[in-house]
């Protein structure tokens, strides 16, 4: 986009055209001019920016604030003392573990769709004013890699993948002290026949969750498709370029 056409308040500029009744101003479609069109196209991919920071710090929140509750809630069962208390604490956790993905794939569509709408921003501006999602790539883990939740293959000492396995490994614990004292309340066979039903339930979580987020490709798809809508290179940090080229 021309810099000359927007004024400094960020409205379009008066030109000697616009002010020449005998020079229409150039119009696009059915008749909209086209600095209009540039302008409706920036508001609306802003506030569809601001919806997906928005989306993203939501989810976020229920990421972080799931992880706290569910470590105090298991901790409370184990000191109650009953033996369906720590069964609920075995399964229950792995199920938790499963809800944060489920609220990280949120963020991640976020995240992705947001990169989206700042490199077209940055495309209609001529320039690289937006760079949140290229920091949050090289900060946290990068776009479209491979990852099993939070833990990212390609970053595995990254602050988020230790603090994934952090909680993993406080979970492996309270699971591994609740084995130990179902031993002293369950017969061998049954404790045995739990530990079976346990693991398994692990086995197709953790399966789907590593085809999910490591091979399933959907935040590949999604990245073409935005490509395609938007007309950017998302796979690569995208060119500055103006409108029109």
């Amino acid at each position: 986009m021309n810099p000359e056409a927007l004024d400094p308040e960020g409205e379009p500029a008066i030109t000697d055209s616009s002010m020449n009744p005998e020079t229409p101003p150039s119009t696009v479609g059915d008749g909209l001019a086209a600095a209009d069109r540039i302008r409706l196209e920036y508001d609306a991919l802003t506030r569809q920016l601001e919806r997906m920071r928005a989306m993203q710090y939501a989810y976020n929140r229920k990421f972080f604030a799931l992880l706290l509750i569910s470590t105090l809630a298991g901790l409370g069962l184990i000191l109650w003392g009953r033996w369906v208390g720590q069964l609920v604490v075995c399964f229950g956790l792995v199920t938790t573990g499963v809800t944060a993905s489920f609220f990280l794939h949120f963020c991640d569509f976020a995240r992705v769709h947001a990169r989206a709408l700042e490199a077209r921003i940055n495309a209609i501006l001529g320039r690289r004013v937006l760079i949140a999602s290229e920091l949050e790539a090289d900060y946290f883990y990068p776009h479209a890699s491979p990852k099993l939740s939070g833990f990212s293959f390609e970053r595995p000492w990254s602050f988020f993948s230790v603090y994934t396995l952090h909680f993993c490994a406080v979970w492996a614990a309270l699971v591994f002290w609740c084995t130990v004292l179902l031993w002293d309340q369950l017969s061998p066979g049954t404790w045995f026949l739990w530990g079976l039903l346990w693991l398994g339930w692990c086995w197709v979580n953790v399966g789907y969750l590593h085809w999910w987020f490591g091979k399933s490709g959907a935040e590949t798809r999604m990245t073409h498709h935005l490509a395609e809508a938007y007309g950017l290179d998302l796979p690569t940090v995208p060119p500055v370029m103006s409108v029109g080229d």
